[in-house]
This record gives structure tokens, C-alpha cells and sequence, in this order.
């Protein structure tokens, strides 16, 4: 999904249900909406993010010629007095 946050361009979201997966539909879902967002007036840099772990959406990301810029690790723990929030 090409979309604008508060600061930049970025594909918001990209799903592909599971039974087809593996035949290419991201890189054309990505590349479509790289071009929508390139196509704007003012566009010098698209952003976009994906869970580490996700290693198939990594590899789309640098098929399209996305370059990885920046890293971020959110951790979540059970301190005290923070359950529930």
C-alpha cells in the first residue's frame, strides 16, 4: 500500500495470502506501489520497513533496489508495574 506518513513517502503494507506466496505476486505488488509513489511530484526517497525476521520481504525490498539504511529493535519486557500496558 503506497502511502505518506508525517515525514515521508512509504509502502505502508504488503500482504500476500499464504496459497500464493512464492510466486512473485510481492515484488509485483512492491514495484507497483514504488511506482505510484515515484510518480508524485517532490518524491526523492521511498521508505520502507519489515520485521527482521522476515527474510522473503527483505529479499523483495532488494530486488527493487531498496537499501537498507537503518535498523530497529523494540524490546518488550515485563518490568514492574508495567503489565498490561
Amino acid at each position: 500500500m503506497p502511502a505518506r506518513n508525517s515525514h515521508h513517502p512509504i509502502i505502508a503494507y504488503i500482504g500476500v495470502l499464504p496459497p500464493h506466496r512464492g510466486r512473485g505476486h510481492v515484488d509485483e505488488i512492491l514495484a507497483e506501489g514504488t511506482r505510484v509513489l515515484a510518480a508524485q511530484e517532490g518524491v526523492e526517497r521511498i521508505r520502507a520497513a519489515t520485521d527482521p525476521g522476515d527474510v522473503p520481504m527483505a529479499r523483495s525490498f532488494a530486488r527493487a533496489g531498496y537499501v537498507n539504511v537503518e535498523r530497529s529493535v523494540n524490546f518488550v519486557g515485563d518490568a514492574p508495574g508495567t503489565a498490561g500496558v
